[in-house]
């Protein structure tokens, strides 16, 4: 059995969301179905490993469909779906965003991990007391902010700088923190 491709098929397996968007159709590029992405990943040549996406208004589902040929032009990736074969069906793409599965990211470098990864992590006191767990992140101007919830069910945003996070084990699903006095409950929510 093959994996779901088309516009007809499941969006998702049972259990997983295509919810990490890659990238969002700008415009149409030619007559014969293509259209430039701006990609949202550090490698737009990313799309040359990526076999389908879900494409769909942001906030909406949207329909799984593969890529058939994909090129750089100018940095950005000029993409051709399954099924679309001309400006028409080109421009019914526009703004919509293409999305993977956490299953179908490339996986970091060594000793790197994805932010998101954090979410659902136990937080730690260096002395090893609990904190609360990570539920969630904001990125800002600066530094992303990890939100922690604590025992008491109240939030508190953390900057996620190496300075307070002094150690990331993701197999053991805990974040150790440093936390300077006064920190938790200065930017509770």
């Amino acid at each position: 059995m093959g994996s779901p491709t088309g516009s007809d098929g499941p969006l998702t397996p049972p259990g997983e969301t295509a919810d990490i968007v890659v990238g969002r159709v700008a415009r149409p590029f030619g007559r014969r179905g293509e259209v430039v992405v701006e990609a949202l990943t550090d490698d737009p040549a990313r799309f040359f490993e990526i076999p389908a996406v879900e494409i769909g208004p942001p906030g909406r589902p949207g329909a799984r469909r593969s890529i058939e040929s994909v090129r750089l032009l100018k940095g950005r990736p000029v993409v051709r779906f399954e099924g679309v074969r001309d400006i028409s069906g080109a421009e019914t793409l526009r703004s919509h965003e293409l999305r993977i599965r956490p299953s179908e990211r490339a996986a970091p470098p060594d000793g790197q991990f994805y932010l998101d990864d954090l979410i659902g992590c136990a937080a730690v006191a260096r002395d090893g007391s609990r904190l609360g767990e990570i539920v969630g992140l904001e990125d800002t101007a600066g530094p992303s902010l990890l939100v922690l919830r604590g025992a008491e069910g109240g939030e508190d945003l953390v900057p996620f700088v190496e300075a307070l996070c002094v150690e990331v084990d993701l197999p053991a699903s805990r974040l150790v923190l440093d936390l300077p006095d006064g920190l938790l409950g200065l930017n509770a929510r």
